[in-house]
């Protein structure tokens, strides 16, 4: 069948090898973790459809992706489509085309395959079929195509895989059937165009989706689509026609249109796309507009603001720079990332809560964290000042994002993403209430063989190791091949191999890894001085007459790293390894018990031991996991790229022996008890609850927590889990509930007060505003300070509507020795 959308330029297409068909629904465990939200009314509405249809698609190719590896082909290498306009600013480091540099069986290599054969084809149903409804109110289905095919084209770029390009054809012939005469691809009349939020946000991707394709394929009527698109946002928004100040988060959202147009100006040459550009970032300036750069440059960093959209414009701007070479451009990006790095970064990469960049040093492991489209867009933005600097503290960011967050994103098998990715809790995928996450996730896989080998005027940049090869064009013409072995992340020594037509002179960048203490190099065996002052902003220079069989050696010794936690963290500890962060996971310890309280640090150190990762954990050749004494015994630790994997509980930062969190409780790492096992039995303190609702009655209910050593405290706090028609409350009706404490250990409990302040109810009544709301919490504030073992809260159950059966809930019980002038409670 011959291939729709023949390239005028470029490589020769790849022959069809069939099409996506399966006739017959089956039933897959697979399709309950893909969509967990979607139901009956889900399904018929315009803008899930599209999603049912790719479901058969995905359970019907489980089972080829090993097929499919084994097809994928060698081809000519892929010739960009030439740009009109020539940057004011060059990159002092360059952008690597994705089929020179293939990473092999390493961590990132082996994600990426999977990105490219298990999940970017069969979503091509998905995306294309978004556009069939032309009378839809959703306006984000513009979006989620562009993603894909930008993804697709960098991956099939990269791999050559037959049946990703074959999809990626056959969906650009069908996107193309439903744009408008004047270049509209949206859902919306006439009279309603733009108006919806996401409208001009969702061309934006089009945009992108469609530049990109052409760059790689040379297909012309891509590149006229794209070209009828940008004339009609040229056309609609200008400062005598349209703002585009539309939208959410005052318009950040279409303002990112800014990145795509400058890519279509350095295609075309047209220069009302460059007037378009200049007309978005002057109106960011004017009064009560976002006034990204002027803020910036003033320092007032990006506290509060939306993180996906604003990353996106501050990505445009730097690529607004690269064509105008407005030095305060790129300085207002250098000012957003160290706000970024200093005050709102996770140590895996990350950031955003609930999309927000959030207030300084507020990191909390739980609560809708780390956007994957944030994950992708930081990445983006450090590979743009990688690229304009030729810094090494950027790659040194990538390599965070990439082993960690990005890969913690992307289920081990390569069949889902995450849209947010915790630092502590259960599964990470699904695409939540939208799925942009599960296309952006694809995007951020498919870049990262543009940037992880790559070139500058000197010569060749290492800047990440996996295994695997690159064929690199150095600025003069001049070919280099480079064979990169070891299992970057699992062992310390990785080794490169140059081969060359003829001896040559240049250099050789390294870059040495931020947590390597110890790096030694070598050349042929022999040993490469360090320069004293080379930090981790900059890269190990190697300038000599290179000839082919020459290896350059570096050896990275891996040990354990503790991080001691600050701020919200205070009192937990994370552990890492190599670029690996790791987290607990209840998967692998054996006495079920998901909440780990580890040892103290040195403790932690001296029992570190590494073990090859067992099944699902072994998501690439040199996977491992990690044994450390616990309290109680011992634990094993996995990298957070596969924590969460089976959606067991998983925790970046536990809790360590004689660690006092930020909210001053001294038993946060005591072994906790009840007087019954209910239908929820979570923890009291992972932001869970514990239930005693067995279905039977009892005369009394409480909640204990001990430990092995004392500790002096003056205040208890009982924090009220949930209340309902059956119960959930204390019943005061005898007495408020009482606090107790062990002053020995193994000695008699001791009642030392009551909650004061607790509601009055019945047994099958509460009528007070604070016990219907979960989490209100209780205090006990004492006289004299008391050195205790143990603490419990005790009390009679409340029976609601069902006399049979009575219960309470607790979320949570905390002691402190709080100041004397203190009425903080420790919440």
């Amino acid at each position: 069948m011959p291939r729709p959308f023949l390239p005028v330029e470029g490589p020769a297409p790849v022959t069809s090898v069939g099409e996506f068909i399966h006739e017959e629904p089956v039933k897959s465990p697979f399709m309950q973790p893909l969509f967990p939200a979607i139901g009956k009314n889900h399904m018929k509405s315009s803008f899930m459809k599209p999603f049912f249809h790719a479901i058969i698609l995905m359970m019907s190719l489980q089972t080829t992706s090993i097929a499919y590896a084994a097809e994928l082909v060698a081809t000519d290498p892929i010739r960009l489509q030439p740009e009109s306009k020539a940057n004011k600013i060059v990159d002092r480091q360059d952008a690597q085309v994705p089929d020179r540099v293939h990473l092999g069986n390493g961590l990132l290599g082996t994600r990426i395959r999977r990105n490219a054969i298990d999940w970017l084809p069969v979503q091509a149903a998905v995306n294309a079929n978004g556009f069939l409804d032309r009378h839809a109110t959703y306006d984000l289905t513009g979006e989620y195509y562009g993603k894909w095919l930008e993804a697709s084209t960098l991956s099939w770029a990269n791999t050559r895989e037959p049946r990703l390009r074959d999809a990626i054809d056959k969906s650009v012939e069908k996107l193309l059937k439903y744009q408008s005469e004047d270049g509209y691809f949206g859902p919306f009349p006439p009279a309603k165009r733009w108006s919806p939020p996401w409208d001009v946000w969702s061309h934006k991707y089009i945009l992108i989706g469609l530049s990109t394709y052409y760059r790689y394929t040379g297909n012309r009527e891509a590149l006229e689509a794209a070209k009828k698109t940008a004339d009609l946002l040229c056309r609609d928004f200008s400062e005598s026609r349209r703002s585009l100040a539309i939208g959410h988060c005052g318009g950040m959202s279409s303002y990112s249109l800014l990145e795509p147009m400058v890519w279509m100006y350095r295609l075309t040459g047209d220069e009302r796309y460059r007037s378009l550009c200049d007309y978005i970032v002057r109106s960011w300036e004017q009064p009560r507009n976002l006034q990204i750069v002027s803020g910036l440059l003033e320092k007032k960093g990006v506290k509060g603001l939306k993180a996906y959209e604003y990353l996106s414009c501050v990505n445009g701007m730097l690529e607004w720079y690269r064509i105008t070479g407005d030095p305060n451009l790129l300085q207002a990006a250098l000012n957003a990332w160290e706000d970024i790095v200093t005050k709102r970064l996770y140590i895996t990469g990350s950031s955003s809560q609930k999309e927000i960049f959030g207030g300084d040093h507020f990191l909390p492991n739980t609560g809708d964290v780390c956007e994957t489209c944030v994950t992708v867009t930081w990445l983006q933005f450090n590979t743009h000042l990688l690229r304009l600097t030729n810094e090494a503290r950027f790659a040194q960011q990538l390599e965070r994002t990439c082993y960690n967050h990005l890969c913690g994103a992307q289920r081990p098998d390569g069949k889902h993403w995450g849209y947010y990715v915790n630092l502590e809790g259960g599964s990470k995928y699904g695409s939540g209430p939208f799925p942009c996450c599960i296309g952006s996730g694809p995007r951020g896989m498919a870049m990262i063989p543009t940037f992880a080998v790559a070139t500058d005027a000197d010569g060749v940049v290492m800047n990440f190791y996996d295994a695997g090869n690159a064929t690199l064009n150095l600025r003069d013409g001049s070919e280099v091949r480079l064979t990169i072995d070891g299992k970057f992340g699992a062992e310390p020594k990785s080794s490169v191999t140059v081969e060359l037509p003829q001896s040559k002179d240049f250099a050789i960048k390294l870059r040495i890894p931020y947590w390597c203490e110890e790096p030694s190099v070598r050349v042929n065996k022999e040993p490469i001085s360090f320069p004293k002052n080379l930090t981790t902003d900059a890269y190990l220079p190697i300038k000599r007459m290179w000839k082919s069989g020459d290896v350059v050696t570096i050896e990275c010794p891996l040990s354990p790293r503790i991080i001691l936690g600050e701020y919200g963290n205070r009192g937990r500890l994370a552990v890492a390894y190599g670029p690996l962060v790791l987290a607990t996971d209840a998967k692998l310890n054996g006495d079920g018990q998901p909440r780990q309280v580890l040892r103290p640090a040195e403790e932690t150190l001296r029992s570190f031991t590494v073990e090859p990762a067992p099944e699902p954990f072994l998501d690439w050749p040199g996977a491992q996991v990690f044994r450390i004494a616990v309290r109680g015994g011992e634990a094993r630790l996995v990298p957070f790229s596969v924590a969460g994997c089976g959606g067991q509980f998983y925790q970046v930062w536990p809790l360590y022996e004689g660690g006092i969190p930020e909210n001053g409780n001294l038993f946060a790492t005591a072994v906790e008890s009840y007087s019954r096992t209910g239908r929820i039995n979570k923890s009291l303190f992972q932001n869970g609850s514990v239930w005693t609702n067995d279905g039977k009655k009892a005369d009394e209910d409480w909640f204990a927590l001990a430990l092995d050593n004392p500790v002096t405290i003056n205040c208890v706090t009982f924090i009220h889990g949930k209340s309902e028609p059956p119960g959930g409350w204390f019943d005061t009706s005898a007495g408020k509930p009482k606090v107790q404490v062990k002053n020995e250990k193994g000695g008699p409990w001791i009642t030392i007060g009551e909650f004061a302040d607790y509601s009055d109810t019945t047994a099958e009544t509460c009528n007070n505003k604070k016990l219907q709301q979960m989490g209100s919490p209780f205090v006990l504030t004492l006289d004299q300070p008391q050195s205790i073992f143990a603490v419990r809260v005790i009390g009679k159950p409340s029976c609601g509507n069902k006399p049979e059966q009575n219960y309470v809930t607790c979320s949570g019980l905390r002691a402190a020795l709080l100041p004397t002038n203190s009425t903080a409670s420790p919440r």
